[in-house]
């Protein structure tokens, strides 16, 4: 193909047939050169060796011959390579152009017509008169027509790429790379047949000059990033790249990424430093490769070791890690080894954690803490974190009491002129907490998804880092940075605390069979007390976000939850309404006892959770059905009961913030019953009853005794037996 960027037009054009002929004469050649061979052995070669020559002529001619018959031996073998290097393009080529014709099916799929050279534009030949004119006067058509383009045009570009290392490993296996040979220009005896070592070992050269302080040329820097571009996938190139530089070279190069990459250099080694991780994750997702094992270990004589000046350390696992945030698709048994050998590194010594610890503003642009970013890529991958911190059924993990109880988190430490200055670092545990909510939920934080619905390791991880964060009755005291995080994993569980707070369900009430993890007939449960979660959510709720999230979770649950019980059985009514009451009731004990705290600024946090609470997505709570009969989706009678409410919740939390702040006690906050109510009046409303029948009178505030119980207990729990 040609030298210069490949069109649309070639790329759907070319004979790709050619390479095939090729790559038989080049194999046939290879059998020529071996047919040839034998016969200079037996009626050249032989005649100097066999003793009836002497002379000096022969001395002189046996090192010819020598020379020779070794070159026809190179000839066979760079034959043999630029035959599998051409079957090799071939199958490239196949594939990628097949991977250019789906894009261009794509688009015609979706209402476009593809020229030659590859631009999409509307085919209005095929519409009809409504949606062409639709599409006439529609103000983003030519941004539509030009994605589908620039969605053909990466897939031509990454032919290109293919194109270019074919080119690179043709241009490589006719140089002569031995110049001792006696031969000038000869045969390559080393030729190798195999495209994407030839690319690995150019990708190693320019990282190697890098990392000896040469500066790459922008054509080079291009042809670098090209190289990963090319092969993010392929184990041979990741491999025989990362081999080629060991461990201790890809975190100099890593940094030398860092040192370069400013201004408007940044983009390009950005795009370095994605290329290297992506090749870290495909090269090690195979733990039973010899190359794996060799990695590991390298990595663990390195990982402690320091690559800048004592006063402002860096050691190789903070560099290493900081080089993984750029890829992803990391493997389970890697992830899970990097961290196991980082806490390591960690327990070996009195020294612990202080070895990531950061010294007068340190290295802020890499990862300060590389255990705390490890597990938020894990965060990334909900099953390699669920793995990596579930207790486990025997409770012999314990990797989560490390991280919850036992772990010194680092510092940064600055120098003043009184001494060293020790800090929480401002992102501890933000890692922690992004593994600990995709652990817990099975989802990746940040994502929609039905709330609800474990895995037992989950469910664990859960139930666990409950208990943990609870040590000694400090669950209020969670560090905030964790806060936002529980707060989902809270929202998920609420099936779960619904049950718990409502303390009707007697598999839920902690004893020896309630306090823990158990399957219910196909359906994962959790359970702790009522007063360890009320502690947790109290931590949860310095955070208002978190905390309106909760309450519109458990809001919407029991919306669902009355929707789904008999309005005409007075007993199952009852119970519905009880256990609506008391969960709210503890929630009001968690805001009476947040405001109580905060006094001057309890009007702002029950703003702040009321703006909260409306920027949450009305109905898109959805909750995995309790049974696999049930419809996991807010149905029509729930919407309803939901509607009825909201607004004046708002305005009734402010109100009684307000009030409670003048009024320095926190008795007469009772927010949540007064939702109860709202929720059952649209209940009744459901089902015939009018606001104010008698019915419904009845039914308002009938759970208000079960309301104060549960406020009281959730006081008490958090330390005010007096309220």
């Amino acid at each position: 193909m040609g030298e210069t960027v490949l069109t649309y037009h070639q790329v759907m054009t070319a004979d790709l047939s050619y390479l095939e002929n090729a790559a038989e004469q080049w194999k046939e050649a290879a059998k020529k050169f071996s047919d040839v061979q034998k016969v200079y052995q037996e009626r050249v070669k032989s005649v100097g060796e066999d003793g009836s020559w002497t002379g000096d002529a022969n001395l002189v001619a046996v090192d010819s011959m020598d020379i020779t018959d070794k070159q026809f031996t190179a000839a066979q073998t760079e034959a043999k390579a630029i035959a599998s290097l051409l079957t090799d393009a071939h199958r490239q080529f196949v594939e990628l152009r097949g991977k250019v014709k789906s894009a261009v099916a794509e688009a015609v799929k979706a209402g476009m017509m593809v020229s030659d050279a590859g631009i999409a534009r509307y085919d209005f030949s095929k519409a009809g008169a409504s949606e062409a004119n639709a599409a006439r006067h529609d103000p983003d058509l030519h941004r539509t027509e030009q994605s589908w383009t620039e969605h053909i045009a990466a897939a031509v570009k990454a032919v290109d790429d293919a194109d270019q290392g074919v080119k690179l490993a043709l241009k490589e296996a006719v140089r002569d790379t031995n110049p001792f040979d006696g031969a000038v220009n000869g045969f390559n005896g080393e030729a190798e047949g195999d495209i994407e070592k030839v690319e690995a070992k150019a990708a190693q050269d320019l990282a190697t000059r890098l990392n000896s302080g040469d500066r790459l040329s922008g054509k080079e820097l291009a042809e670098f990033q090209r190289l990963f571009r090319d092969n993010e996938h392929d184990k041979a190139f990741s491999q025989t790249f990362l081999d080629g530089l060991g461990p201790k070279g890809v975190i100099q190069l890593n940094n030398k990424f860092h040192s370069l990459g400013k201004g408007e250099d940044k983009t390009e080694f950005t795009a370095l430093q994605e290329g290297v991780a992506t090749s870290i994750a495909t090269a090690t997702r195979t733990p039973s490769d010899p190359f794996y094992t060799k990695w590991r270990e390298g990595l663990r004589k390195v990982g402690d070791e320091n690559f800048d000046k004592e006063l402002n350390p860096l050691t190789g696992y903070q560099s290493f890690v900081d080089l993984m945030t750029h890829g992803k698709n990391y493997g389970k048994q890697f992830l899970t080894d990097i961290g196991d050998d980082i806490i390591a590194v960690e327990q070996k010594d009195d020294f612990g954690t202080g070895r990531w610890k950061q010294l007068n503003a340190g290295h802020r642009d890499f990862t300060g803490d590389p255990l705390d970013t490890l597990l938020g890529i894990m965060g990334k991958q909900p099953d390699v974190a669920t793995s990596f911190l579930d207790p486990g059924a025997d409770g012999q993990n314990g990797r989560l009491k490390y991280l919850l109880q036992d772990r010194d988190w680092p510092s940064w430490e600055t120098a003043t002129g009184y001494g060293s200055l020790s800090q929480d670092a401002p992102g501890n545990r933000l890692g922690l907490g992004a593994a600990l909510e995709a652990a817990a939920t099975g989802a990746v934080p940040g994502t929609e998804h039905p709330l609800g619905g474990h895995t037992e390791g989950e469910a664990r991880v859960m139930h666990d880092t409950v208990k943990l964060l609870n040590k000694d009755w400090h669950g209020d005291e969670m560090p905030a940075n964790l806060r936002s995080s529980l707060g989902h994993m809270l929202m998920d569980y609420t099936s779960d605390t619904h049950e718990i707070l409502s303390r009707t369900n007697e598999n839920y009430k902690v004893n020896a069979d309630g306090d823990g993890v158990w399957n219910d007939g196909g359906t994962v449960r959790m359970a702790v007390s009522p007063e360890e979660l009320s502690r947790i959510m109290r931590g949860v709720s310095e955070d208002p976000a978190a905390y309106a999230g909760m309450y519109a979770a458990e809001r919407q649950y029991a919306a669902q939850t009355l929707a789904g019980t008999d309005f005409k059985h007075p007993n199952d009514r009852t119970a519905a309404i009880n256990a609506a009451s008391s969960t709210f009731g503890f929630y009001d004990g968690v805001s009476s006892d947040i405001l109580f705290d905060k006094r001057d600024k309890a009007v702002q946090w029950a703003s702040d959770v009321r703006t909260a609470a409306f920027i949450i997505p009305g109905f898109a709570l959805n909750f995995v059905p309790s049974t696999p009969a049930a419809v996991p989706i807010l149905g029509d009678a729930a919407q309803s009961i939901l509607y009825a409410g909201m607004y004046e919740w708002g305005k009734d939390h402010v109100a009684q913030a307000s009030a409670s702040a003048a009024q320095d006690n926190m008795k007469a906050f009772d927010v949540g019953q007064r939702q109860v109510d709202a929720l059952v009046v649209g209940w009744s409303k459901e089902h015939g009853e009018a606001a104010d029948s008698g019915l419904t009178r009845t039914l308002v505030g009938s759970g208000q005794e079960r309301h104060d119980s549960a406020r009281r207990e959730a006081l008490q729990a958090l330390g005010r037996p007096g309220f």
